[in-house]
C-alpha cells in the first residue's frame, strides 16, 4: 500500500501562492511615474504591473509545488508496502416466514458453504514454446 500526493491540490496551491505573491509585490513597488519618464523607463499601470507578475507567479508557484509533490511522491514509494487482500461477501441470511413450514436440517448434515474459495496465483508460460 502506498500514499502518493494529489498532484492537482498541490498545483492549485502553487498557483494561489503564486497569486499572492504577485500581489503582494504589485502592493510594494512604488509607482513613481514622473521618476520613469525622467530615466527613460516605459510607464506601466498598477494593473499591467499586477498581471505581468501574477503571469510569472502563477507559473513558478505551480512549478515549484509540483517539483515538491514529486519528491514527497518518490520518498513515499521508498516506504510502499505490498499487502494481501481477501475479499469477503457478508449477506444476511433468510428468515424464514412463519406460515411456511420448514424442515429442520441438522447442522452435521447440512452442505459447507465457502464464501470466498483460495485462489490460484497467475503463472506465466515463461520457456514454454
Amino acid at each position: 500500500m502506498r500514499r502518493s500526493p494529489k498532484f492537482a491540490n498541490f498545483a492549485m496551491l502553487g498557483a494561489l501562492l503564486g497569486a499572492v505573491a504577485a500581489f503582494i509585490l504589485t502592493v510594494s513597488i512604488p509607482q513613481d511615474l514622473e521618476y520613469a519618464r525622467a530615466n527613460g523607463f516605459a510607464e506601466y499601470s498598477q494593473m499591467q504591473i499586477f498581471g505581468f507578475l501574477l503571469l510569472i507567479g502563477v507559473v513558478v508557484g505551480i512549478a515549484i509545488a509540483l517539483t515538491i509533490a514529486i519528491l514527497l511522491d518518490r520518498r513515499s514509494s521508498k516506504k510502499r508496502r505490498y499487502v494481501e487482500a481477501d475479499r469477503v461477501d457478508v449477506r444476511e441470511a433468510p428468515v424464514p416466514s412463519a406460515d411456511i413450514e420448514t424442515d429442520a436440517v441438522d447442522a452435521a448434515d447440512a452442505p459447507a458453504i465457502e464464501h470466498n474459495p483460495p485462489q490460484a496465483y497467475p503463472t506465466t508460460n515463461e520457456g514454454k514454446a
